[in-house]
């Protein structure tokens, strides 16, 4: 616990809407210097997108994130089909509810046109929920992991550029046209 501690003591903070004071490969590298052998099996297999089969890890938070992070997904998946008229109902494997309101982020998220905004929005979401869950987490390994998950949501945000994703975008769009001629 104690050097858990100073390992936190040294993180800088993650400021929102800024470029990440280091990348999530360095803050590993540091951390795992720190971390017993059970939390550091936690931390290499911390991720932003969770197996979409229920897991189960030795930390609280990862827990509570993947549980978020899986309803927030089949939630957009079932808004997306519902626009598309679809009727398929791809019921995820047995996860457990997040304690979040998964239904006000889809609503909040499914009246924005244009893709940027949408990104953004369901980031400062991701980010609320990541705050939220390590909150009463200073300086354990719960701390360690919703740090990682905040620099990895903040790297995520820093490659949101809007030039490349209108260059990609009329790429993918110029390349759809081509191939229905």
């Amino acid at each position: 616990m104690a050097s858990y501690y100073y390992l936190m003591a040294q993180l800088p903070s993650i400021m929102p809407h800024t470029d990440p004071p280091l990348s999530y490969a360095q803050f590993k590298e540091l951390a795992l210097r720190f971390l017993t052998e059970k939390d550091a099996a936690v931390l290499e297999s911390l991720t932003l997108v969770p197996p979409r089969e229920a897991v189960h890890t030795a930390s609280a938070v990862v827990n509570e994130w993947y549980a978020f992070e899986q309803e927030l997904r089949f939630a957009l998946e079932q808004m997306r089909a519902a626009k598309l008229k679809r009727d398929e109902r791809i019921a995820p494997a047995e996860t457990p509810a997040s304690a979040f309101d998964i239904g006000a982020i889809v609503r909040g998220v499914s009246n924005i046109d244009d893709p940027l905004a949408a990104e953004r929005y369901l980031l400062n979401a991701r980010l609320a929920a990541a705050d939220q869950l390590r909150k009463l987490h200073f300086y354990d390994s719960e701390a360690v992991f919703g740090y990682g998950i905040v620099l990895l949501l903040s790297e995520r945000a820093s490659k949101f550029k809007m030039e490349t994703g209108r260059t990609e975008y009329h790429s993918i769009y110029t390349q759809i046209l081509g191939e229905k001629i």
